[in-house]
């Protein structure tokens, strides 16, 4: 499914407050100048950051690296207290066999930084594009001292 309109930002800036509408050629057509309003519409600090953010993205391969990593996370973290995965690229929530907080606050004191989620019985991960495996691979060995 292709959707005719979407909106993205948060990492589009890098931290810098910053959006983006992306839009089908149809609907684009039928936009006229001053049919919608922004804060930061076309200023041009927040589309320096955007080129900049895009340029690093591509010329260091980030996207390519989220695919192999996240792939790495579903192969090898499914280990002590993790019993399943979902989610997209890093975009990812580990589920746990008991509260995730209890997971959370045992990872913290390995200094790995994860988050939880509405869900009780999910650990968040959203690490930045530049995670590696052998990052990954320290979460798998702390994960698998943590009861289940």
């Amino acid at each position: 499914m292709t959707p005719d309109i979407l909106t993205v930002a948060k990492a589009l800036g890098n931290g810098f407050p910053v959006g983006a509408l992306l839009m089908s050629r149809q609907v684009a057509k039928r936009i006229k100048v001053n049919d919608m309003g922004t804060t930061f519409g076309g200023g041009p600090m927040a589309c320096a950051a955007a080129e900049a953010v895009i340029e690093v993205l591509e010329s260091e391969s980030l996207l390519a690296n989220v695919r192999q990593v996240s792939a790495y996370i579903r192969a090898n973290c499914i280990v002590g207290p993790i019993t399943g995965s979902q989610g997209a690229g890093f975009l990812l929530g580990l589920k746990t066999s008991r509260p995730a907080k209890e997971v959370h606050a045992a990872l913290l004191e390995k200094n790995i930084l994860t988050g939880t989620s509405a869900d009780p019985d999910v650990l968040r991960l959203l690490p930045a594009y530049i995670l590696n495996e052998g990052h990954v691979d320290q979460l798998c060995d702390a994960l698998v001292k943590i009861p289940a």
